[in-house]
């Protein structure tokens, strides 16, 4: 922990910023397998999963064979974040006024 915050510290001084205890914090990283694992998934079961963590939960365990619980759970998890990323790509395009396309050149 003390790695971790003289880090931090550090980082905040090089950049110009005030360190304020408790500011900053590192971010979760997902291992490879689970971000290539839950990628299959979505490409072979597209429609199937959605934002809801359960229900992802448990087609995860009818897709895959064997899976101990806490990998189960981040390929879940992992599996909410494509779909509501999916999702807000999908509302920003759709926000986005259409641009008339000129054709004269």
């Amino acid at each position: 922990m003390e790695f971790q915050t003289t880090f931090f510290i550090n980082a905040a001084k090089a950049n110009g910023l005030e360190y304020r205890s408790g500011e900053y914090s590192l971010g979760s990283i997902r291992q490879g397998y689970i971000k290539n694992s839950a990628r299959i998934l979505i490409q072979d079961y597209p429609d199937e999963f959605t934002a809801d963590f359960e229900t992802n939960k448990r087609l995860v365990e009818q897709y895959t064979d064997g899976t101990a619980k806490a990998v189960r759970n981040r390929l879940a998890g992992y599996l909410v974040r494509l779909v509501r990323m999916e999702q807000a790509k999908e509302e920003r395009a759709a926000a986005e006024p259409e641009e008339p396309v000129d054709m004269e050149l």
